[in-house]
């Protein structure tokens, strides 16, 4: 069972859970920030407890809100089809969000309500104890890699403490540019590269002096070999010809009809 990730803050009591049931039983009536007062339903998440694939969102949306499930909506369809080409399905992963409660108008979660679900994801992670950790769109990103960037990194295999990280697109940015989704299938079918990478994995050794703790290192043949080189690398052709629209797009507050598909500010 691994510990914390470095430079996470130390919870006391966040190890007291025996079980992903008891988690989400403790989520359900979590009270530790303001968005338990406008939830329908909190949403803990969803899956095989002892998956070998995590997949981490940023936050439930209308429809999750409303069932209680993470990704049932139109993204939550989308991840179901990429997922299936692999092929896997819900059952053999295990999928949640960074904050179990939906923000209020799907507004990007607040510091303090990412602090006050921090236990709940990391205790999640030490009992799933999973060999590929998947994050999909840039907020869930940047809570594993804070100078991350998705439209340069999606895709890359990377190591991160003695796991496997595999960045994704946001479903949700794949149902509104084709060419994302075009990207967000094409890394989908890369998984397996990245569970047989994760084999490769030995017991976690202590950082060198001039490595950042829990800073991603590439692994794999199509991956550059130094930490840093994989921040300095250039963008796709697709992505430079486009000038930047493979970025995902930061979206403020949402109030079409289709509000309840979206899984939050940031995808």
């Amino acid at each position: 069972m691994t510990t914390s990730p470095p430079g996470s803050p130390s919870t006391p009591g966040s190890t007291d859970w025996s079980s992903i049931d008891e988690i989400a039983g403790v989520v359900r009536t979590c009270t530790n920030c303001r968005l338990h007062s406008g939830r329908t339903n909190a949403v803990p998440g969803d899956g095989s407890p002892v998956a070998s694939i995590l997949i981490i969102g940023e936050g439930p949306g209308f429809n999750e809100d409303q069932q209680g499930l993470p990704f049932v909506g139109r993204s939550g369809k989308l991840l179901d089809e990429l997922l299936a080409e692999v092929p896997l399905s819900r059952k053999g992963v295990f999928i949640t969000n960074v904050v179990k409660c939906r923000p209020p108008d799907n507004r990007d979660p607040l510091p303090d309500e990412v602090a006050a679900c921090r236990p709940y994801l990391e205790r999640q992670m030490e009992l799933i104890n999973p060999k590929v950790i998947v994050t999909l769109g840039r907020h869930s990103y940047l809570r594993f890699y804070p100078d991350g960037k998705i439209s340069r990194d999606h895709g890359k295999i990377l190591r991160w403490n003695d796991r496997i990280l595999f960045p994704l697109y946001h479903p949700a940015a794949g149902l509104r540019n084709p060419a994302i989704k075009r990207d967000l299938r094409e890394d989908v079918l890369r998984l397996p590269e990245a569970l047989r990478e994760s084999l490769k994995i030995k017991s976690a050794t202590l950082p060198e002096a001039d490595e950042v703790p829990g800073r991603p290192e590439p692994v794999g043949v199509h991956q550059p070999t130094a930490p840093q080189a994989q921040t300095s690398q250039a963008n796709s052709p697709e992505e430079a010809n486009a000038g930047g629209s493979l970025s995902e797009p930061v979206i403020g507050n949402e109030t079409t009809e289709e509000k309840g598909d979206r899984q939050l500010g940031f995808f």
